[in-house]
């Protein structure tokens, strides 16, 4: 009980303070490494089923908290996805529910946690006070080219007072383009701006996306699938998008990288 006081305590100061100083804006720095395996290149012919883990960090420029991300783009070499011929759960039945439990297991496609902190909207200074929010995430096979992404609260990976369901699912897209995979995560306001006058600023990200086959009228098939390398390497990247103030332009800032991959 006086964590919850302490808890409501520290947003009712957030909210304050909100509404009492105008923002001070400010860019993001960011990491971003991918790792997969196996590391197997497959073929088009050949293709070798594939999980990986991604590790986001973002951290405030200026002294200032990470401005609020509105996109996530992900591109990686020599991977496709199949979503027709695995289990769904949609965006409709998880938001309805305000809750994932009633999807199916094979629709879960990765599992990981974020880190972020709750803090006044238009105060981005890193001094300002703040509540820390580390939900775990959730993303589910919406279909062929289709993903929802959802935040779930435990009693180990709280978020303030929010709890699951007190952040809306949001969708993303997933496909190819040439030989990579791109998942294009846009960032709903409701993510970043889950209070009113409080902002989420991100600061980790963490997913393991899972390696899933299944056999369909005798023929293996794969969720991801690796079907090329290049130079013994996958190459990625990982485009952020962010609004450096309140309805200013966004500011995209794109980290690359290899893995591992023969």
């Amino acid at each position: 009980m006086r964590r919850l006081v302490v808890i409501a305590t520290a947003l009712a100061v957030l909210i304050a303070a909100a509404s009492a100083f105008a923002a001070t804006g400010g860019l993001n720095i960011y990491t971003a490494t991918l790792k997969f395996s196996p590391n197997k290149a497959g073929s088009g012919k050949a293709p070798s089923a594939i999980g990986w883990t991604q590790s986001y960090v973002a951290g405030g420029t200026n002294g200032n908290r990470t401005a609020p991300l509105t996109d996530i783009k992900t591109t990686v070499y020599g991977v496709k996805s199949d979503g027709k011929d695995f289990p769904t759960c949609s965006l409709t039945k998880i938001g309805n529910a305000k809750s994932d439990a009633g999807c199916p297991k094979g629709a879960l496609i990765a599992t990981g946690s974020i880190t972020a902190l709750l803090g006044p909207e238009n105060i981005q200074s890193a001094q300002a006070p703040t509540v820390p929010c580390d939900p775990l995430l959730h993303v589910w096979n919406a279909g062929q080219g289709k993903v929802v992404f959802f935040f779930v609260v435990t009693p180990s990976h709280s978020c303030g007072p929010i709890q699951t369901g007190g952040v809306t699912p949001f969708a993303a897209t997933v496909k190819n383009v040439g030989k990579n995979l791109v998942l294009d995560t846009p960032i709903p306001n409701g993510v970043s701006f889950p209070i009113t006058g409080v902002e989420g600023s991100l600061t980790s990200e963490t997913l393991h996306y899972l390696k899933l086959s299944k056999t369909v009228n005798g023929k293996t098939v794969m969720y991801q699938a690796s079907t090329a390398c290049k130079g013994g390497k996958r190459p990625y990247s990982v485009a952020f998008t962010a609004e450096p103030s309140a309805g200013a332009a966004g500011v995209t800032q794109t980290v690359t990288g290899t893995s591992k991959c023969s």
